[in-house]
């Protein structure tokens, strides 16, 4: 993936999910970092990046099969 400045629904797209779908699981990342970016309508690349590489993407029933091994 592309890091670059970009809006919400833009990352969204980026990751192939609903916007809905991002925010939920945004709500689980670092209460400061989610603190630091509320209210900006720009993500930077930096931003975007922390996202990516924090977020849980794996559906919750292949949460548990797949650490069970």
């Amino acid at each position: 993936m592309e890091y670059r400045t970009m809006n919400r629904k833009e990352l969204a797209m980026e990751l192939d999910i609903s916007s809905s779908t991002l925010c939920k699981k945004m709500k689980k990342l670092d209460p400061v970092f989610l603190e630091h970016i509320k209210g900006h309508n720009l993500l930077l690349e930096n931003e975007v990046k922390f996202i990516h590489e924090n977020v849980e993407w794996r559906a919750k029933w292949e949460i548990g099969i797949l650490d069970r091994k």
